[in-house]
């Protein structure tokens, strides 16, 4: 894939690859590793893998009052059929998913959407920053498929903002929640608006964004700015053109979002409610019960989990969100042993389980051949 007219399509992390490479989800995998020095890969390996090592030996136990010995004695209590009715409940948290994607790359169909997200979730949940390498490896596998750059990055564009939503609402929502139940003092008011003028403020922006031609060069000026005012304050040389970016998603996104964002909308909803029945499903079924910690009480944790994800420095935030799920559940009420232990449970489905099962999409990528097509 070398310089040619149409290179501003190309996205970063597929520069400098040959067409045959692109399409090639194991050599974009290798690119994009190789992108950082051996001794920076290294580094940032080693140092994710202490700052686990430390928060699971030393600040879990210190946070949670709980011994390991505790915590797998509560979840060897679950039997057979209620691992299986977890298991299917985190199944179809996946299938949920998949509605956001084929919504958003339409021609993309659920068994490949949940193979593309698999595939990259693996990647993703293995090394630290891994977010760049899933993302190379959803182009590479999508491109195989035959759909173009452009369009695939207007889907990764999409998810992710309709995430980012997510994750800014529901915290948002616990909030006014547990005000509301008693559950939580006055004193979160205050934390509870400013959220709530936040998220609302990103939905007014990305609304009149698309409104109008006007608007969104209004908005994009407006932006470049301010990001012009501190770039100069920080002596940063390079300033990043907001408002190009701003117009050149308008002009891609307009008629996908027009005719699509309102399922978007709902199987983002539908994806995110179906995993938190699948904590408190583990809440329930390792005998947190209503009296200790109210479904209230667990969709907070939920929701501040979820935030914890996005920390970069390990994969998935693996330590920080467990840390603060079972430090939120023990807070409510929860005994530190079972709290810790749901969270665990939550986890080894929603972050461990889907490394072996993302390897199992890989290979369903490999060998399916019919799948592919040429560039749609």
């Amino acid at each position: 894939m070398t310089d040619s007219p149409g290179d501003d399509d190309i996205p970063e992390v597929l520069r400098g690859l040959s067409a045959d490479e692109a399409i090639d989800p194991v050599a974009v995998v290798s690119h994009e590793l190789h992108r950082k020095s051996t001794g920076r890969r290294v580094g940032e390996i080693i140092g994710s893998l202490s700052v686990i090592a430390i928060i699971f030996i030393f600040v879990i136990p210190a946070v949670t009052g709980s011994h390991y010995n505790d915590i797998w004695e509560q979840m060897s209590s679950l039997d057979a059929l209620e691992f299986a009715g977890l298991s299917a409940l985190w199944f179809t948290e996946m299938l949920a998913y998949t509605g956001v994607l084929v919504n958003a790359l339409p021609g993309l169909r659920r068994p490949q959407a949940l193979t593309v997200n698999l595939a990259g979730s693996a990647v993703s949940n293995v090394l630290p920053f891994g977010g760049a390498i899933g993302v190379g490896a959803t182009y590479a596998i999508d491109m195989s498929w035959g759909f173009s750059a452009p369009s695939i990055t207007l889907s990764i564009l999409v998810s992710g903002i309709w995430n980012i939503f997510a994750k800014l609402a529901m915290p948002v929502l616990a909030l006014v929640l547990l005000v509301a139940t008693g559950s939580a003092t006055g004193k979160l008011l205050v934390p509870t608006l400013i959220g709530l003028v936040a998220l609302l403020g990103a939905i007014v922006m990305l609304s009149l964004v698309l409104r109008s031609e006007a608007l969104a060069l209004r908005i994009g000026n407006t932006a470049q700015s301010i990001i012009a005012f501190a770039g100069s304050k920080l002596r940063r040389q390079k300033i990043p053109q907001v408002a190009d970016s701003i117009l050149d998603f308008r002009h891609r996104s307009i008629g996908l979002l027009k005719q699509r964002w309102w399922r978007i909308t709902i199987w983002i909803i539908a994806f995110n409610l179906i995993q938190f029945l699948l904590l408190l499903s583990c809440c329930r079924a390792l005998g947190i019960d209503n009296n200790t910690a109210s479904w209230v009480e667990i969709f907070a944790a939920f929701a501040f989990a979820r935030l914890l994800e996005a920390v970069p420095i390990t994969p998935s935030g693996v330590g920080f969100v467990e840390t603060g799920a079972a430090a939120a559940l023990i807070s409510f009420g929860a005994n530190d042993s079972a709290a810790t232990a749901a969270v665990f449970l939550f986890r080894g489905f929603t972050y461990l389980l889907e490394i072996p099962v993302g390897s199992l999409a890989w290979i369903v990528w490999a060998t399916k051949r019919s799948w592919r097509s040429p560039q749609l």
